[in-house]
């Protein structure tokens, strides 16, 4: 096991890694100008998944906020399946604690299983899109978009 000053140089190297080659924000995916280094599953829950590169991406203050504090808004940030999805990859027990705060995407998380991984994801930007899982989702955004 990693003690916390290995960690820390590994988050480093991720977070130097990402500005470098994958500079987009793990939850909406716009470019990200300096940033966060985010965790999917929280550092507290893991110790172990602190230091995967899976676990993290960059990310904007206000999405990491929005991700970590908010969840019933959070179920909007355009890249939020894609999240959910890679924390089930990683640990299935710590989604399921988590799913219940994503009740509107239920019906896209029980799709899950189905997805057909050819390769181990290294990093997030691996993972395209899963918005086939759910592609009424984003029309219903645009009408409560249209109608504030």
């Amino acid at each position: 096991m990693l003690n916390q000053y290995q960690i820390d140089s590994e988050l480093a190297k991720f977070k130097l890694w990402y500005k470098h080659n994958y500079p987009l924000c793990i939850f909406c995916g716009h470019r990200v100008k300096g940033g966060q280094l985010a965790h999917l599953i929280r550092r507290s829950f893991s110790r172990e998944l602190q230091a995967v590169k899976l676990n993290t991406g960059l990310a904007h203050p206000d999405c990491h906020e929005l991700f970590d504090d908010h969840p019933d808004q959070a179920v909007y940030l355009p890249r939020i399946v894609e999240v959910l999805y890679i924390i089930w990859t990683l640990d299935e027990p710590y989604f399921n604690m988590i799913a219940d705060n994503f009740e509107e995407l239920a019906d896209v998380m029980q799709l899950f299983p189905e997805v057909r991984q050819q390769d181990k994801l290294d990093h997030h930007g691996e993972l395209l899109t899963l918005q086939y899982l759910h592609p009424l989702r984003y029309n219903i955004r645009l009408i409560k978009t249209r109608n504030k």
